[in-house]
């Protein structure tokens, strides 16, 4: 229970197969009162369902560009709560065409898109996260990347441009509030059959032929990434900030990708 009674916001979640919910099931078992949010009224009945299965304290629909869902979300937090000590950013978003062919059919309404929603969101939310960790002695900031950040993968595109920036966004949220001993990192998981990662053209060849690139031969799941981002929610990780962890058993650093 190495995070009991810790208070963790999760996003992200969307269905029993996304990194988010498997990082709040993690987060659960190892004792943290978890605070859930959802986007749209279409998702507000799976995000009931799950949250019951999470033992979630609280679950709020917010639109993470929308100024106002953000400053009830966070009201709402510290009034219950009174404070926070987690939070994992797993937002992300591109359309279908930004990422099909080459990097030069983007348009700039979609680039823009991009960024806004994978990318400023982390710094938009982490500046209403701050005050809130402050008030508990410091805190735990993280965000989902992926190997497209730093590698030319196909029909990844606009999002591989902003999950690079995402990275650099942890670096520079690192520098800024280490003195308030909070930390921020990213955690960058292998290809899994996410909702999201279906939606990347040729997604599929990417994943099977995953495990013969990788050094540990086999896929990465759900309980392998819970486990970086409690240990980075934990006390153990608390001289850990401004890193890009992978979770892929070497395939980032493989000669055979």
């Amino acid at each position: 229970m190495i995070l009991k009674d810790k208070i963790a916001l999760i996003t992200g979640i969307t269905n029993e197969n996304s990194i988010a919910y498997h990082i709040a099931k993690g987060f659960s078992r190892e004792g943290a009162k978890l605070i859930l949010t959802y986007q749209g009224s279409r998702l507000k009945e799976t995000l009931d369902k799950l949250s019951e299965n999470l033992n979630a304290e609280l679950t709020m629909e917010c639109d993470a560009t929308n100024d106002d869902h953000l400053h009830h979300l966070f009201t709402e937090i510290d009034k219950k709560f009174g404070g926070l000590d987690i939070f994992l950013h797993g937002i992300a978003f591109a359309n279908k065409n930004e990422l099909a062919g080459g990097i030069t059919n983007s348009t700039s309404e979609g680039f823009k898109l991009a960024m806004d929603v994978s990318c400023f969101t982390l710094i938009k939310m982490s500046k209403y996260c701050i005050p809130l960790m402050e008030k508990r002695g410091g805190g735990s900031i993280m965000t989902l990347t992926y190997i497209g950040s730093v590698r030319a993968l196909p029909a990844y595109n606009a999002m591989g441009c902003a999950k690079a920036a995402l990275e650099s966004s942890v670096r520079y949220l690192a520098y800024e509030v280490g003195e308030k001993n909070i930390r921020v990192n990213a955690l960058s998981p292998a290809p899994m059959r996410t909702v999201a990662a279906r939606s990347i053209p040729g997604f599929l060849d990417m994943y099977n032929n995953f495990v013969k690139n990788t050094f540990m031969k086999r896929h990465v799941d759900g309980e392998d990434i819970a486990g970086s981002a409690i240990y980075l929610g934990s006390d153990l990780s608390k001289m850990v900030t401004g890193m890009v962890i992978y979770i892929d058993g070497g395939f980032h650093c493989s000669a055979l990708m």
